[in-house]
């Protein structure tokens, strides 16, 4: 990992999103769909990794700190931890994996491509982690990007919640730190402040299809760690 003081007893790390994230993550993609014909067959199809994920919503506590690294997965060969938006529906637009030729460090990443035939209308496509427990403080989220054939740049952000699930704050590393075109391996990082009242974070790895057709994003080595005053 990037940073030498990791996430460890700052906060309890967890391997599952409450379902009503799973529920608010699938929401928040379907209101990039337009069309309403394929809205209507793209909600009848979340109900099945909806269902899926009932049956994996009463794991256990993940105590792996963040697995940003992407070494440790699921027997599906997710990351342990981590969730996609990918549906059905949209599996010949783009496509959310491990990638275990492709990495940083370690031996694996994880990756979005977006298909040269993916529809106008922009989607944005996510990895998410949640994370229990943060305290108010300042903490610096670092991560690992790598592209191919890419004009709108990808993120890495954080989002700060309560818990009536209102988000009380975020930050992203596609600000100060944007990665376009085909490059290797980049550093991106940002800083974030815990707002009083969090009770959970989320992490998002993510890219928008504007302008991304035909294009690939690599994320590793994502990490969290308390900047020191």
């Amino acid at each position: 990992m990037i940073c030498e003081k990791k996430l460890e007893t700052a906060a309890e790390v967890r391997g599952i999103l409450s379902l009503r994230e799973y529920f608010d993550i699938t929401f928040r993609f379907l209101l990039t769909v337009k069309n309403k014909k394929s809205f209507g067959k793209i909600l009848l199809l979340s109900f099945l990794p909806m269902m899926v994920f009932l049956s994996v919503s009463c794991s256990s506590v993940v105590h792996d700190r963040l697995n940003g690294g992407f070494e440790n997965n699921f027997e599906d060969d997710n990351p342990d931890g981590w969730t996609s938006n990918q549906l059905p529906q949209t599996a010949k637009y783009a496509r959310l994996e491990v990638d275990n030729s492709v990495a940083h460090s370690g031996d694996k990443s994880i990756s979005i491509s977006i298909s040269k035939i993916h529809p106008s209308t922009n989607t944005v496509y996510n990895w998410v982690r949640r994370v229990d427990g943060l305290k108010p403080a300042v903490y610096e989220l670092s991560g690992w990007i790598k592209t191919e054939g890419i004009k709108s740049s990808p993120f890495i952000e954080v989002e700060c919640w309560n818990a009536e699930n209102k988000m009380l704050g975020s930050a992203t590393t596609e600000t100060l730190h944007p990665v376009t075109g085909t490059q290797n391996w980049k550093q991106v990082k940002t800083l974030f402040k815990i707002p009083p009242g969090t009770t959970k974070a989320l992490i998002i790895a993510g890219i928008g299809s504007s302008q991304n057709s035909g294009g690939k994003v690599w994320f590793d080595d994502i990490n969290i760690a308390p900047v020191k005053k």
